[in-house]
């Protein structure tokens, strides 16, 4: 037998209009006979009495629509007596922070003459505020007229107090579960970043040639991190001196173009001078392609970027060892993409790899063509010798392979003989050029006094021991003595190296075994062995190096097969330059790793 409300949907009946609620108020009477039940106006009086909701009555017809009755549960609830509140508009329980908004709108019901329910802030007597769920609802007479407004008020603190501390922690939820996703969203990106800075490492690091590491770098910002890019590496002057350019639709034509006329029409207010004057990043997000007058005095170098399309640039320096080596120019295009400072933090770094890596390719490039001038200066002039025809071929590894060892060398004597000699010394630097050098020398030395061939290589072997000018090398050393009369002689020693080739007349082709010896720089030794061979009119003797028969995709034995079978072949009336030039295509074919000595001797 308590009173209780409801506010929700009516049970039967009409729903009210949308977003308007009914107030549904259960009163305990007590005195339930039949007489009482009659007195009608006293028991709804005596109801709104007992009751502990707020009710109100306010004149409609006076000016400022006062209240002229109220229930104790007013008094109750707001703290205000019947003398203090009739007669005054209820407006004097708002305070500071009663909402302007929901005010007005109660006012502007009550002159509509409308129904509403709405909530708001009020304040008690003494200050406290509470949360007031108030209804108000105008009476008509029987002539229309509304002549009063009743009300209902409901302290519902408490539901607010519980409604914003559920929405307190549903907002706390949210946001942490916001700082989850973005947390995870950040730790993936990071992994993202440092994958792809180890593959940026991996496949640079794997290479030593310039152009290739430029390829792979194009190829790992774009379609990654950009719609197409460029790659622009400087010379000491600040000239461009190479270019990488990649677009995710191809374009080649285009992106050549774009790459011939960023040598020449830049100005001094393109981004990229810019970037090899200072060092630091540019960042242009967005850019227009109205842009790219100030960046180029070229109009076909604006009409290539608006074929390409632009929607944001970045430029990032590449720097290595204190010296700018050139820009990395990212650009969004159809994707619409626009670069942040994340995205300058992130190229930078790869920057800074890459250039690392495109230094070392620089500087070994250097030291390789240092090498190769050096090796081929010390390879000999073919001298022009009677009764013989000679033709040498050296071919240098491919541009990922390290200079090698290889030498060769004619040598007339003062006794008349030739000298023969090929050899590899071990190593494939600026050092194994040097050292080859020094073999050379001294080989020649001993060759002109004329000492025989396993003396040549045994007191090559001694000064290698003794000097340390080397650590291993093979070498074949021969004498070949031409005679008017009878056939030529062959004397050989063979200190590890490949056995020479022999083609006789007949076509048929031998391998010349004989005099042979462990390599030089090996272990001392005075075995001065060798081995001697005729070579009549006719014959073709092919001495040469391992990079021509050993190979990473045959055998050995293959190759050398391979060899002998185009020894075979040869016509000697077609000249023994035909000879090597087709031995420098099975070279290019299976053995472009490696550099390669070949020389050739005919005898007629």
């Amino acid at each position: 037998r308590e009173p209780m409300w409801l506010v929700g949907l009516p049970l039967v009946g009409a729903p009210p209009p949308l977003g308007r609620q009914t107030l549904v108020v259960l009163l305990p009477v007590r005195g339930h006979d039949r007489a009482e039940l009659t007195e009608g106006t006293d028991l709804y009086t005596r109801a709104v009495v007992a009751t502990d909701l707020s009710f109100t009555i306010s004149d409609a017809l006076a000016p400022d629509v006062p209240l002229v009755w109220v229930n104790p549960a007013f008094e109750r609830t707001t703290g205000y007596s019947s003398d203090e509140a009739i007669g005054r508009n209820c407006r004097f329980l708002q305070g500071e922070g009663t909402d302007r908004d929901a005010v007005r709108r109660l006012r502007d019901a009550v002159r509509a003459n409308e129904p509403i329910t709405l909530r708001l802030l009020n304040y008690r007597a003494d200050g406290t505020a509470f949360w007031n769920e108030v209804s108000l609802s105008p009476v008509f007479d029987a002539g229309g007229r509304c002549t009063h407004v009743v009300g209902i008020q409901v302290d519902v603190t408490e539901k607010v107090d519980a409604d914003q501390q559920r929405d307190e922690a549903y907002a706390t939820a949210a946001r942490a579960l916001a700082s989850e996703r973005e947390a995870r969203a950040d730790a993936e990106q990071a992994q993202q970043r440092l994958a792809l800075m180890a593959e940026t490492t991996s496949l640079l690091a794997s290479t030593l040639d310039v152009d290739e590491s430029l390829r792979r770098l194009a190829g790992l910002i774009v379609p990654l991190l950009a719609d197409w890019c460029a790659i622009t590496l400087v010379d000491s002057d600040g000239r461009i001196a190479a270019s990488a350019t990649r677009h995710r639709a191809g374009h080649e034509d285009l992106l050549d173009r774009y790459a011939e006329l960023q040598r020449t029409s830049l100005t001094e207010a393109a981004p990229l001078r810019i970037v090899l004057a200072t060092g630091r990043p540019q960042l242009r997000s967005p850019v227009g392609v109205d842009a790219a007058h100030v960046h180029s005095s070229s109009p076909e170098m604006v009409r290539i970027v608006e074929q390409l399309g632009v929607r944001a640039a970045l430029y990032v320096p590449l720097v290595a060892r204190r010296r700018i080596l050139g820009v990395i120019t990212m650009v969004s295009g159809e994707s619409q993409r626009l670069f942040d400072d994340s995205d300058v933090q992130l190229v930078s770094d790869l920057a800074r790899r890459a250039a690392l890596a495109l230094d070392n390719a620089r500087l070994y490039a250097a030291e390789h063509e240092t090498a190769l001038a050096l090796q081929r200066s010390l390879l000999p002039q073919m001298p022009a010798v009677d009764g013989l025809d000679l033709a040498a071929l050296y071919l240098p590894g491919s541009t990922a392979a390290e200079v090698g060892g290889d030498w060769y060398d004619v040598l007339p004597l003062p006794d008349g003989a030739i000298g023969l000699a090929i050899g590899d010394v071990m190593g494939h630097d600026l050092a194994a050029a040097s050292a080859m050098g020094q073999l050379r020398s001294v080989l020649r030395s001993y060759a002109w006094e004329g000492d025989a061939a396993g003396s040549v290589l045994d007191r090559l072997d001694q000064l290698v021991h003794g000097l340390g000018m080397a650590q291993l090398a093979t070498c074949l050393y021969a004498r070949l003595v031409v005679g008017a009369d009878g056939p030529a002689v062959l004397t050989y020693a063979n200190a590890g190296h490949h056995a020479p080739l022999l083609r006789r007349p007949d076509g048929t082709v031998e391998r010349l075994h004989g005099g042979e010896r462990v390599a030089i720089g090996v272990a001392p030794t005075t075995e001065a062995a060798e081995a001697r061979t005729e070579l009549p009119s006719g014959s073709v003797l092919l001495l040469f190096t391992d990079g021509l028969v050993e190979s990473r995709t045959r055998d050995l034995d293959v190759g050398v097969t391979e060899v002998a079978a185009i020894l075979a072949a040869h016509d000697p009336a077609d000249g023994l330059t035909a000879l090597t030039d087709r031995l420098a295509a099975l070279a290019a074919v299976h053995s472009g790793d490696d550099d390669v000595c070949i020389l050739a001797v005919g005898v007629h």
